[in-house]
């Protein structure tokens, strides 16, 4: 079958197929144009969100023998677990805060870093009161409920659920745990 110019359509190329023969080009040229442009938004979405804390692996060592923390929050964010007190705790030089949810005994433990050691005495001091009783770390005031003990500049708490009773000496026993892996040089 011939066109009205007398060619085979076989033979000739129509502006649809030279359209075909140009489309992958395009599109490839779309491509190396829009690549970098999704890249560089991706990194400034990336930059502009807050990070969560990296792993306490990866800050400069794991914590031996305890469980995966659940937070780790920098001075900024104390107010995600302290309610209320977080400016107080800034104001005596807290700079980090590392919280674990133990399930034998239930309780909560949180290791807070201080700039100075001063500053982890005077809000042991503020929470647990003068006493001392003998316990894990420098000092330490322990009860049946909780267990606040100071090592260096690391003030450690852990408190015991309010529904929970366990076996005497259990919630000390995670202390002393704490304090093992804050000697072992637990991640700073």
């Amino acid at each position: 079958m011939k066109s009205a110019t007398g060619e085979s359509p076989v033979c000739t190329r129509d502006d649809g197929a030279q359209d075909m023969a140009r489309r992958p080009r395009t599109w490839l040229l779309a491509f190396a144009l829009a690549a970098p442009l999704v890249v560089i938004t991706a990194w400034v979405i990336r930059g502009a969100t807050p990070a969560r804390p990296p792993a306490s692996g990866e800050i400069g060592g794991a914590w031996p023998g305890l469980p995966q923390n659940r937070d780790d929050l920098p001075a900024e964010r104390l107010e995600e677990r302290v309610d209320g007190a977080a400016e107080a705790l800034r104001a005596n030089g807290c700079r980090r805060l590392v919280h674990w949810r133990f399930e034998k005994p239930l309780a909560d433990a949180e290791a807070l870093f201080f700039l100075a050691k001063e500053g982890a005495r005077a809000v042991l001091e503020r929470e647990a009161g003068p006493g001392r009783t003998p316990g894990p770390g420098d000092e330490a005031q322990v009860s049946d409920q909780a267990v606040y003990f100071r090592r260096g500049a690391v003030l450690v708490r852990v408190i015991l659920d309010p529904c929970t009773a366990p076996p005497p000496g259990e919630l000390l026993a995670r202390a002393v745990e704490i304090d093992r892996a804050l000697q072992a040089g637990g991640a700073r």
